[in-house]
């Protein structure tokens, strides 16, 4: 089988636990650019706290959001939002039975919040009156207890969902918002097969992509159930497993 593309989640998948990347997996990847296969990352994270690694990895594309944002280079291809309106809407239900929740809205690569965060969070704001009216890229809940997340299923109509990310956040976004839908774009922009895919990922937003791709392969790291739909399992992050998956697989 032909590798033409390779689709990479960063946290807990090609990042180690703190964030970084080895010299080893940045030199793998870009062997793989050099050879004229496509590097795609695939992230729940938005543009700005990715930018880093697009300066040490050579990438073709981005899934980012989840796939909200779905881009080819510098080209925007395509963008799935919450309106305005209902981001209000939802937003004040969940501030109106969940006080202690907090709450982020991801809109133009700025984050609005209702709670402080460290200063080092570039591109922040601490004030969800401050919304403009245009398109959120997703809204993030957190610290409550998961089966209240869960409960903000009835706050989302019909083109929307509710993801659990990491066990303790919840992503409400546009159901044609995910990692697989972003593949799917990218594909067709590079008139590339889905059976010459190879995606890796460890979270519950890594499964849809990782049972679909031509070769999905989960992280020893991850959860069970990603595990459950790969076709196979590389050592964990810490050991750069998707770098050696690589290297033995493909550059051989």
């Amino acid at each position: 089988m032909k590798i033409e593309m390779i689709v990479l989640d960063l946290d807990r998948s090609l990042l180690k636990n703190d964030k970084s990347l080895s010299e080893y997996t940045i030199k793998v990847i870009n062997t793989c650019f050099k050879m004229g296969i496509k590097i795609i990352f695939a992230t729940a994270r938005p543009i700005r706290t990715v930018v880093k690694y697009m300066d040490k990895i050579n990438t073709n594309g981005s899934i980012f959001h989840n796939g909200a944002i779905v881009m080819a280079h510098n080209k925007i291809l395509s963008e799935y939002g919450i309106n305005s309106y209902k981001t209000k809407e939802i937003i004040e239900k969940i501030m109106y039975n969940y006080s202690q929740a907090t709450i982020s809205v991801e809109i133009n690569d700025v984050m609005y919040t209702n709670f402080d965060i460290s200063e080092d969070w570039a591109y922040t704001k601490i004030n969800l009156m401050e919304l403009p009216d245009e398109k959120a890229d997703k809204i993030i809940v957190g610290s409550i207890h998961l089966d209240e997340i869960i409960k903000i299923n009835q706050y989302i109509t019909e083109e929307l969902y509710l993801e659990i990310n990491d066990g303790k956040y919840g992503f409400i976004m546009n159901k044609k918002a995910s990692k697989w839908n972003g593949i799917k774009i990218l594909s067709e922009y590079f008139k590339i097969k889905n059976e010459n895919i190879v995606a890796f990922g460890d979270d519950i937003n890594d499964i849809e992509m990782v049972k679909n791709c031509g070769i999905g392969i989960c992280v020893k790291n991850g959860l069970k159930e990603v595990k459950e739909v790969a076709n196979e399992i590389c050592e964990e992050n810490e050991n750069d497993g998707i770098a050696k998956w690589i290297e033995e697989k493909i550059i051989k």
